[in-house]
Parts: C-alpha cells; sequence; structure tokens
C-alpha cells in the first residue's frame, strides 16, 4: 500500500487499532485480534509524516477507544470516575507512539519489534503500579480464551505474552506490505523475512504452551473437596454515602436468602460451604442478625463454612474487607484481610486531601488493606487454599504471594453486583477472563464464589471446567447453588513463580538502551560543534 494510504487515513487506521484493542477482550474475547491489532497502528506510527510529527494526539485516540471501548461499563458505579480513568490511560498508547516515532526508525525491522515490544511492556507495567495502578486488559489477557497461547503465563506472566503479541504485531506490519508489492510487480507471493520471523516466534510459542498442557500426564488426582457455592443475585448499588442494598432488597431480606439456599446447599453434605464476598453494609461481629445467621449455619452444619464480610475496628477507626473461614461447629475461625483495595471501589486517591473529590466521585469512608497473605485449612480432607476477595484474582502479585505460602488451590469469593445488566456482561466477563492467567501462573486450580455471577470451578491450565448456569444458560444475574467436588494434580513449581517478571525487567533494559542510544545521537551534534 502507498504510503498516502497512511497519511491520508491516519486516524481511520488510529481508529482501526483501537476496535481491535477493543475486540480482542472480554466480552468478545477474540484472540485473533490480539495478534493483529497494533498493525495498522504501526503502519500509520512509521509511514505517515505527520504522524510521526504528532505521534502522541493519534496514539492518544487508540487509547481512548482501547480503554473506553473496554472500561466504559465502570460508570455503572462511577461515571467521574470511570472518565478521568479513561483519560488517563490513553496517556500510554500516546506515550508508546511517540517513543516508536522518536526512538526506532532505520533500525532493523527485527531490532524495532523487540525494542517496540519492550517499550509496550515496560509502559503496561508502568500503569500497573502508578497512581496506585490498573493493569487490567494488558494486551497479553486477550489471550484469555485460547488454551494454548495463555499458556505461556506459567513462562513469565501475562507480560511475556504481551510482549510476543507486540513483536508478532510489528513483524506482520513490516511483512505485509513488501509482500503486496512483491505480489503487485511480479505475481508472485513471497515470504519476506519478517513474516518467516513470525511464523517462527507463533510456531515457537504454540510448542512451549503445547508442551505445559501435557505436564500432569501419567499423574494421579488429588483427593477431591466437595464444595458448595451460594450465589444469592442480590443487586447493589452505590449512593454518595456509601453502599446499600437495592431498594427492592431489605438487608433481613437478603439474608434471609443466602439463608435459605445454604440451608438447601447443606442438605447435600459438602465439606465446605461458600458465600461470596460482603454483599450486606454490615460486620458479621458488629451486626447482629448476621452474626446470628452465621451462627445458625454453623450449628447445623458440620463442614467448614467461608464467607465475605466487611470488619470495622472501632479502636483504630479502620475498615477492612474480610474473608472468613469457620471450623465445623463454628468454635473457631480463621480471617484475611484483603490486601489489595479496588481503585473507586474502596478507596479514593487523594481523597481526605480534597474532601470534594471524594463527594464527586460518590465514594465514603476508604477501606484499609490487610498486612499480607493466609492460607486457610480444611481438615477432611486435609488440603489448603488461598483464599482471595473481589479483583484480587486480576492482579498477579497477589496470587504470587499467597503460593509461597504452598496452598493447594485458591478460592475468590467476589461480589459484581455492582454492575448489571449490560455493564455487567462487560466486567464480569472481564474479571473472569482475568483470573484464569491466575491458575495458570502458578498451576493451581480455582473456585470463584460470586454474588451475581460468575460462579464456576477453574483448572489448572486456566479452563472453566463448570459454571453456575440456568435453563436459559445464563451465567450472570441469577441465583443458585454451584455444588461439585474439586480434584486436581499435585501443583508443578512453574518457570513464572522462579522467575517473577523477568520480561518485565528485560523489557526496560531493553527501553533503556534504547533511550541512551537516542539521547547519545542527540547530543553528539552538540558535541561536535
Amino acid at each position: 500500500m502507498p504510503d498516502r494510504w497512511f497519511e491520508t487515513y491516519r486516524w481511520w487506521w488510529c481508529a482501526l487499532a483501537g476496535l481491535l484493542l477493543v475486540l480482542s477482550f472480554a466480552p468478545f474475547a477474540s484472540a485473533t485480534c490480539g495478534w493483529i491489532a497494533l498493525v495498522p497502528a504501526w503502519w500509520v506510527v512509521t509511514r505517515s509524516e505527520r504522524v510521526r510529527r504528532q505521534p502522541i494526539r493519534h496514539g492518544y485516540l487508540i487509547g481512548l477507544i482501547y480503554f473506553g471501548g473496554t472500561f466504559w461499563w465502570i460508570s455503572d458505579v462511577t461515571p467521574v470516575g470511570a472518565f478521568f480513568l479513561v483519560l488517563y490511560l490513553a496517556l500510554y498508547p500516546g506515550l508508546w507512539f511517540l517513543l516508536v516515532a522518536r526512538m526506532l526508525p532505520r533500525l532493523p525491522t527485527l531490532v524495532q519489534a523487540l525494542a517496540g515490544a519492550g517499550f509496550w511492556v515496560s509502559l503496561e507495567w508502568l500503569r500497573s503500579w502508578l497512581l496506585t495502578g490498573f493493569d487490567w486488559n494488558e494486551l497479553g489477557a486477550s489471550q484469555s480464551t485460547s488454551i494454548v497461547f495463555r499458556q505461556l503465563a506459567a513462562f513469565g506472566g501475562v507480560p511475556l505474552i504481551s510482549f510476543i503479541l507486540v513483536t508478532v504485531n510489528i513483524l506482520w506490519a513490516e511483512s505485509l506490505p513488501a509482500m503486496a508489492e512483491t505480489f503487485r510487480r511480479q505475481r508472485v507471493i513471497r515470504a519476506s523475512f519478517p513474516f518467516a520471523a513470525a511464523l517462527f516466534i507463533v510456531a515457537v510459542s504454540f510448542a512451549f504452551g503445547a508442551h505445559h498442557l501435557f505436564r500432569h500426564r501419567g499423574e494421579a488426582l488429588r483427593p477431591g473437596l466437595s464444595f458448595a457455592c451460594i450465589q444469592p443475585n442480590i443487586p447493589q448499588i452505590a449512593y454518595a454515602g456509601g453502599p446499600w442494598i437495592d431498594f427492592q432488597h431489605s438487608e433481613d431480606a437478603a439474608l434471609a436468602q443466602e439463608v435459605a439456599l445454604s440451608d438447601e446447599a447443606i442438605k447435600a453434605k459438602p465439606q465446605l460451604l461458600i458465600w461470596p464476598e460482603a454483599i450486606l453494609d454490615e460486620g458479621i461481629f458488629q451486626d447482629r442478625p448476621l452474626n446470628e445467621a452465621v451462627h445458625g449455619i454453623c450449628e447445623k452444619y458440620d463442614g467448614c463454612f467461608m464467607l465475605g464480610s466487611q470488619d470495622f475496628d472501632n479502636e483504630k477507626h479502620k475498615l477492612y474487607n474480610c474473608a472468613y473461614l469457620f471450623t465445623p461447629g463454628g468454635d473457631q475461625y480463621e480471617y484475611y484481610q484483603k490486601t489489595r483495595l479496588v481503585i473507586l471501589g474502596e478507596y479514593l486517591p487523594f481523597g481526605d486531601t480534597f474532601p470534594w473529590l471524594r463527594k464527586a466521585v460518590g465514594m465514603g469512608m476508604d477501606f484499609t488493606p490487610g498486612t499480607g497473605p493466609k492460607r486457610f485449612m480444611v481438615p477432611g480432607p486435609k488440603v489448603s487454599f488461598a483464599p482471595l476477595i473481589c479483583f484480587e484474582d486480576t492482579l498477579a502479585s497477589v496470587p504470587a504471594k499467597a503460593v509461597k505460602l504452598n496452598p493447594d488451590f485458591m478460592i475468590t469469593i467476589t461480589n459484581d453486583g455492582w454492575y448489571t445488566g449490560w455493564f455487567a456482561t462487560w466486567g464480569v466477563r472481564q474479571h473472569l477472563n482475568l483470573a484464569v492467567f491466575r491458575c495458570v501462573e502458578h498451576d493451581r486450580a480455582m473456585v470463584r464464589c460470586a454474588n451475581t455471577g460468575v460462579s464456576c470451578e477453574i483448572n489448572q491450565d486456566g479452563t472453566v471446567t463448570d459454571r453456575l448456569c440456568n435453563s436459559a444458560g445464563a451465567d450472570i444475574d441469577v441465583r443458585g447453588i454451584f455444588a461439585r467436588t474439586l480434584q486436581f494434580y499435585p501443583p508443578h513449581p512453574t518457570f513464572y513463580e522462579a522467575w517473577g517478571d523477568w520480561i518485565v525487567l528485560l523489557s526496560a533494559l531493553v527501553s533503556v538502551m534504547m533511550t541512551v542510544r537516542f539521547l547519545s545521537q542527540r547530543l553528539a551534534p552538540t558535541r561536535e560543534s
């Protein structure tokens, strides 16, 4: 294609890149789009003179479509917060355009591809912690529905998949115009070096992923744990002072609903009964009805009982989001305080500094993070699990710390009821698709218990083996009991557990090298003069 096509239609090419990125993630979840989404972006940033002169504004457009199209559902809780979050996140593709346009011209194609991937992964890591961090929907997460390529997370986490995808995208982008020109002139389709290199990387990645799928061949499954997840489907809304039950549900009615489902579930005598993350604006030790309901279940149930609840420390005036595990009979319990809180949901950055901001966003008192991970034990069969709360199963760092305690599997309790209807279709699906990578990274199964969905079981390959559905096949905004027997293989230590985000360090090193090279070239004329 002539360069004038990229010059004339540069905004349309940018919009196409943003749209392909949106299609890569849930609810569309097209893993194929992740392999081609940056091709039009690379074309315009390397072949349009206007884009090279003004890279940030063109990259920013991609970012607005990318993040606006994948995170618009947050507006169901906080429209103002969602608006500013998208404006902020869109800066990162803009910065990537700037780095590519300024630092990578006239380099060999393979070097451009590797350096471009290094810049992208470094920026994804930067947004995962800067200003409290928000790392949802990294490019590598687009492979959540690919059983083979998501296995690469066991070798380097989601950042490794992002690195591979960006590298291949750039190689595709460099090879296709040259192959098209060769075909136009000679009527021959001839693979170029970038195209062959891209195919080689894809083939090697596929081989590694397929090999990892067979790691448990010939092994015996561990004794199963029978469990029952209660999905009460109690809607939630937000108001300026904090969370409340929807006007159609009183707290007493919501609690009675959970108890009724629990009474039905324990008839089958599961070894573990699970309630979702706190759905009532009360603490188990502060609210008498909730306390009595939990005590009543423990008295008539001879298994372990796990549930989520708020906890308020009157002495320190601190609020926690907790998971409790009661032993049979309810005589003893363990608790876990959520360590990574949700921005705009459980805390507001600078909210105490700027009270007007807290009022505008509609958030009351911030939660306090816990001190660290926990491992809960279930006596019969004797197995252990790492408790996770809400979006902690989307954050690689939280399970990475928890697995150091050597749990057999993970259990996530979540609410997700803040998002309803079409909003939930996007947000809840993205939440689930991000969670599957935690299973792959640590070779551990996961049970998820949600308020409105999706309550499910994920095996060690990141496959959702079963989920709670109604008669119509819906798994969101449905009520019921998800009862199964969890079976799993003894977990194998993964390369990711041993070396962590090594690809991020490598990407940062590549980015620094490219920056040093760029600065030395800019300063060279000054030294000569």
